[in-house]
């Protein structure tokens, strides 16, 4: 399994729904680049069906993979391609055992010892946050904080947390597997152009890139 470089996290409280943001900003977006994770903790689970079924839809159109956060019952009954787990959730090993057709597991992490307890579970990825500032969150890690948090850990491990385009060939340098965003998707006035400022980003940093 790939793993995309960009993973976008819905907004349920953005006007009109977390799906247009999403469905905007994938179209014409490479196959492959961009995962979708359906994150929402306080909406009825009729609602966060619903939301799923129309992100499955528009992520099989566009290659994307589509992980429910922390709830696998949801995942497996819209058709995603798995779960991303809280660091007080299940863990990732018991997931898969219970759910054959689970083909990719996150989890997000605040530390190093989460980050190794997650790889030792099981999982496919780790967010790592809040890397910079975030209203309500903890105090943020920084670039050099995210560095040496991740490093020699082997599991892969974005960015989470105020990330901008600005920072992702920094972040990528110091060992990113990529970036995950949110308000940096739905706070843009034309979020297939916020998006493309990060692939942008991303394409400078590859071997080809100038």
């Amino acid at each position: 399994m790939q793993l995309p470089r960009i993973w976008l996290i819905t907004m349920p409280e953005a006007a009109g729904g977390p799906v247009p943001a999403i469905a905007e900003a994938l179209e014409g977006c490479p196959a492959g680049l961009v995962g979708v994770q359906l994150r929402a903790k306080r909406v009825d689970d009729r609602q966060l069906v619903a939301w799923g079924r129309q992100l499955r839809a528009i992520t099989r159109l566009s290659g994307a993979l589509l992980l429910v956060n922390g709830r696998p019952d949801v995942a497996q009954i819209v058709q995603a391609d798995g779960v991303h787990l809280g660091e007080a959730g299940l863990p990732a090993n018991q997931v898969r055992a219970s759910w054959e057709g689970c083909s990719c597991i996150g989890a997000s992490r605040h530390s190093r010892p989460g980050l190794l307890g997650a790889l030792a579970e099981g999982a496919d990825f780790a967010f790592l946050s809040p890397v910079f500032a975030v209203p309500e969150k903890s105090a943020p890690l920084g670039m050099a904080g995210f560095a040496e948090q991740i490093a020699g850990v082997g599991l892969p491990t974005y960015a989470l947390g105020g990330v901008g385009s600005e920072h992702v060939a920094d972040l990528v340098r110091a060992g990113a597997a990529g970036v995950a965003i949110r308000r940096a998707l739905y706070e843009a006035a034309r979020p297939r152009d916020a998006l493309r400022r990060f692939v942008d980003e991303l394409d400078k940093t590859a071997p080809h890139g100038e």
